[in-house]
């Protein structure tokens, strides 16, 4: 083919960026007539660049996007017990998602391999291959160095202490590898889909098993230097407190993740109990799971006081478990905000419920959408269908 021309890099861009448009739209973007849109599409669509997604013949009000030939991004998404893989063209249309369960008991290398052949067969299945590939999202449930996909000696970390993630895809395909943890992923995707659409500025909560936050600004997620930024979970509430697995005394995660609660309800009762339990005493109100609920909240409040002091976030988004399943549990939390932020901070701030919790199939598509806002990928994009015969 011959060089692309300004405008059709521009046309390609802006697919690349803002997903698939229709030609009145993509005029206004490039600021250019419906003549020069009509050739700039006829050239694209000849060499097989761009295609219409929802074909009606004859039509000129159909959806364009790009085509597999210019390339295809991959999302990996690890969780405790499964590996998604989403597969999706280089302006955002998913063309293949498949969720894998993964043993408790893998070995890190097992579920490295599990991703990677997840990946390679999803590409065979719609006709591609590795060269087709522009570039890798992965997302695990681990601290990772985003740039160097080192895996740190903690205990919290066993399921993937060994390896090198990040080295392991990128040797594997060939591509740049983007990293990410899980639970910051699904801030992403809260902000994309849920109940943070259309804010510039969220602060997601997870409350599960651990606790995890995410800052959104403007649909990029903030990761921090190295991937470590939203370790809320092991933010010091008493250094004096329970000895966390990270090593330090008095994390949050031991006071306000759903293993603090059933210790404390052990503690208090000389009783085991499941989650389950602890979930229908509070429902039914029983008084000792009750009064624990609520000082955990009370806790969690105090600790997102001076996160948000810090932040000032525009909106408050908490999920996981303990969030959605606990009865005024957000209520709680969102009160003592209100009682104890600065005015700027607490009186401008939206505290609002999760909507997409256990949504693996959109936190996978989330990594796609974080792939498609970095710059120097498009270009990269860009630039290959230019130096394409």
């Amino acid at each position: 083919m011959v060089t692309l021309t300004p405008n059709a890099q521009r046309l390609l861009h802006a697919l690349f960026t803002d997903g698939p448009a229709y030609r009145a739209d993509l005029a206004r973007t490039l600021d250019v007539t419906r003549a020069t849109i009509t050739n700039l599409v006829n050239t694209l669509r000849a060499d097989g660049w761009i295609e219409e997604t929802d074909p009606e013949p004859g039509s000129l009000k159909n959806l364009l996007g790009t085509t597999s030939q210019l390339g295809v991004l991959v999302s990996v998404m690890f969780l405790v017990d499964t590996c998604t893989v989403a597969l999706a063209t280089l302006d955002g249309r998913e063309l293949k998602q498949r969720t894998l369960d993964c043993s408790t008991t893998a070995t890190p290398l097992e579920r490295l391999t599990l991703g990677t052949d997840l990946t390679a067969r999803l590409l065979t299945e719609v006709g591609l291959t590795a060269s087709d590939l522009r570039a890798i999202h992965l997302a695990v449930d681990t601290q990772m160095d985003a740039q160097t996909g080192a895996v740190y000696a903690q205990n919290a970390s066993s399921r993937w202490f060994g390896v090198n993630p990040k080295q392991h895809f990128a040797e594997r395909f060939e591509v740049p590898v983007h990293a990410q943890n899980t639970a910051r992923l699904e801030g992403l995707a809260e902000n994309l889909w849920g109940a943070g659409r259309g804010h510039d500025d969220m602060l997601h909560i997870e409350i599960s098993y651990g606790i995890t936050s995410g800052h959104v600004i403007d649909r990029v997620l903030q990761s921090g230097a190295r991937g470590g930024s939203g370790e809320l979970g092991h933010a010091i509430y008493d250094w004096n407190g329970p000895e966390c697995t990270c090593g330090n005394s008095g994390c949050l995660m031991q006071y306000a993740s759903i293993p603090a609660l059933l210790r404390e309800h052990g503690a208090a009762t000389r009783q085991a109990i499941d989650w389950a339990g602890f979930r229908r005493l509070v429902l039914d109100g029983d008084a000792t799971a009750t009064s624990i609920a609520q000082r955990a909240a009370g806790v969690l409040g105090r600790m997102l006081v001076n996160t948000c002091h810090i932040v000032d976030p525009g909106l408050l988004v908490i999920g996981g478990e303990v969030a959605r399943e606990l009865p005024s549990f957000v209520d709680e939390v969102a009160a003592v905000i209100r009682r104890r932020a600065l005015p700027l901070v607490g009186r401008n701030l939206s505290i609002v419920t999760a909507q997409l919790d256990d949504a693996p199939a959109a936190t996978a598509r989330a990594g796609i959408e974080s792939l498609r806002a970095i710059d120097e990928l498009i270009l990269a994009a860009t630039d290959s269908a230019d130096r394409a015969d």
